[in-house]
């Protein structure tokens, strides 16, 4: 069964909530106060009866301009809108306030019904049939079903009714993937047994009873204990439906309207969103670079700045790029409409289309970024994610796929030839970057294995945890695990090589001065001599002035295996570590220090350094009070 959402618009007083009640049997209008003053206030639900096979939900809204706000909230969801017009008063200020907004929102079909066709002349309604013809010529409104109606008498509903079934048969283009689940809150109420119940238009996907949501942008998490739709109880809702949704384990004050319920990752939150915005042509308020405004975006509303990034003002009829920095985190997703009103006075002057929810903090008036902008709002999929991937904070693929609202064979097939041709790299950990990106993070980690060469100039390599600490600081990152799989894949590439306990550009060698040359052989022939009789390493430093070089030297003969640490004082000969390893090993049972000492000829300071080093070397075990070989 197909589900449609339409939404009136049109001017205060011109009979929209009357309307509705004739085509649906529903008085929308459910507050005192609405009842009392004879005007719509907030916004009423109705779903018209028919034989078509169509769940048909109608959203009405206030047509006062001083309920704008609530008009905003339930109008950004709907599939094609009712555009009402009263015969006795024509074209009004809230008719072009309400049909700038349905442009802005990128709505695009509908249906022109003209009211109160009782109260005047047919001379009189021809003239007006004349202005709402020439008022929406040029408009996604042209050419589409003119009604006169008059809910009094009865004249015309049958017809609209069946303007409205024919138009049911557009294609539905909401998508219904369950992972793309969302529910703009515009009502939130407690009831008695059941609790906290929410509703909504439910823009995409579908939701299921037991099903686990979150609300964001707080990121509470909740359970989905019963639905209705149309006011029958229901185990699913499917996009494209007006929705209740009883959930447990939140309160009535943990929700307000403008939250989102939704899957996991299914929207973004963000503080700062890049955007294409449009003033209305109708509107002599101009929006100046760093203007405060009101932004509404599904049925949220919150303040924020307008940074204009290619110029310092933006009048009626112009689009521009431009960032708006909120003041409070909103949960929105690539792709949504905005309506924008002015501060002070609240008058309502553009609106437009996201097209990055998680952007930089841009400079303005800068080519590159304005280029970036370009892509953002008229490439590809592909084009899109190559951009983002050459952004200077990582993220992972998967992230990248919430963040562009794709689900995950959505992303794959998008960055499938990227990742093939090489102009996107998959690091291990899941962060996907760009060839140009990864270039310059090669370039990077070499001048940092070069800065740490020139610091220790016989250094065969740069500790590996060094080169991760020192990545992570120019990367301004903290995540250790992405560092490390950027260093797997320069491994696996070949530009760098793993050399045990240091990482060095591949084909490094040290390059020795003839004096540090003789300074090597020098220490191989001490510790040659001394054997056993093992040498501090503080005798060494006192031969040469310059402490770094001996330390170099000294890990350079460790390496070749030349010598053996024993312990951070000490190194040995590797073949005199090699005889007291096999010393120890002759013995049969448990021996103490002396009896080590005296087989292997040595004095009880070298004994008690080597026993210990054969214990963290997993040769022998200490008790206590012996030893024993591992076997």
């Amino acid at each position: 069964m197909k589900n449609i959402i339409i939404g009136t618009a049109g001017h205060v007083d011109h009979g929209k909530t009357t309307l509705i009640k004739a085509l649906s049997g529903i008085d929308t209008d459910r507050l005192e106060e609405e009842k009392k003053r004879g005007i719509t206030i907030e916004l009423g639900f109705a779903h018209i009866p028919n034989d078509a096979g169509y769940n048909i939900g109608v959203i009405d809204v206030p047509g006062h301009e001083k309920f704008i706000k609530h008009m905003l909230a339930g109008i950004g969801g709907i599939d094609f809108v009712l555009f009402v017009v009263a015969a006795d008063e024509g074209i009004m200020p809230q008719t072009r306030e309400h049909f700038e907004i349905l442009n802005s929102l990128g709505i695009n079909d509908g249906i022109i019904a003209v009211t109160k066709t009782d109260m005047v002349e047919e001379e009189w309604l021809e003239m007006v049939l004349e202005e709402v013809d020439d008022y929406f010529k040029g408009s996604f409104l042209e050419g589409k079903p003119v009604i006169p109606v008059s809910a009094a008498t009865g004249e015309g509903i049958e017809e609209l009714k069946k303007e409205i079934i024919a138009k049911c048969d557009r294609e539905n283009k909401r998508r219904e993937e369950k992972e793309l689940f969302r529910l703009p809150v515009d009502r939130v109420f407690t009831m008695q047994g059941f609790g906290t119940v929410v509703t909504g238009t439910l823009m995409d996907g579908n939701v299921k009873v037991g099903d686990n949501v979150i609300i964001y942008p707080e990121g509470t998490k909740a359970k989905v204990r019963g639905i209705q739709t149309y006011g029958k109880e229901t185990d699913v809702a499917l996009a494209g439906q007006r929705t209740a949704i009883n959930l447990t384990g939140v309160s009535k004050e943990d929700i307000s309207r403008g939250d989102i319920v939704a899957y996991p990752d299914a929207v973004t939150v963000t503080s700062m969103i890049d955007t294409e915005l449009t003033i209305f042509s109708s509107t002599d308020r101009v929006i100046l670079n760093n203007s405060r405004v009101h932004l509404y975006c599904g049925s949220d509303e919150v303040l924020c700045k307008v940074i204009l990034l290619d110029r310092d003002s933006l009048s009626a009829g112009e689009t521009a790029y431009a960032q708006l920095r909120l003041e409070e985190p909103a949960a929105v997703r690539r792709g949504d409409r905005f309506i924008i009103r002015f501060y002070s006075p609240i008058i309502t002057v553009g609106g437009g289309r996201i097209i990055d929810t998680l952007p930089a903090k841009h400079k303005r008036n800068k080519p590159d970024i304005l280029a970036g902008m370009d892509v953002l709002s008229g490439g590809s999929i592909s084009e899109i994610i190559y951009a983002k991937s050459c952004e200077r904070r990582f993220v992972k693929k998967q992230d990248l796929a919430s963040e562009l609202g794709l689900l995950g064979h959505e992303m794959d097939e998008a960055s499938d030839e990227g990742l093939k041709n090489g102009s996107l790299i998959l690091l291990p950990d899941g962060t996907i970057v760009s060839d140009t990106k990864f270039t310059y993070m090669k370039d990077l980690t070499e001048r940092l294995i070069n800065d740490y060469h020139a610091e220790n100039p016989l250094a065969d390599g740069i500790p590996r945890q060094e080169l991760i600490s020192r990545l992570k600081k120019n990367w301004f990152t903290d995540d250790d695990k992405m560092v490390q799989a950027v260093i797997r894949h320069m491994l696996a590439q070949g530009f760098i090589e793993d050399r045990g306990k240091s990482i060095a550009i591949s084909g490094f060698s040290i390059e020795y001065t003839d004096e540090q040359k003789a300074l090597k052989s020098r220490f191989a022939a001490m510790y040659a001599d001394a054997g056993i009789e093992m040498l501090k390493n503080d005798e060494f430093f006192a031969l040469y002035p310059d402490v770094r070089i001996v330390r170099a030297i000294l890990e350079d003969l460790e390496a070749e295996g030349v010598i053996y640490k024993v312990n951070p004082s000490y190194y040995i000969e590797t073949q005199a570590w090699n005889t007291a390893v096999d010393t120890a090993r002759q013995f049969d049972g448990s021996f103490t220090l002396a009896e080590y000492r005296d087989r292997l000829g040595t004095s009880r300071k070298f004994a008690a350094e080597l026993l210990p080093a054969m214990d963290k070397a997993g040769i022998t075990v200490f008790d206590g009070e012996a030893r024993k070989v591992v076997k």
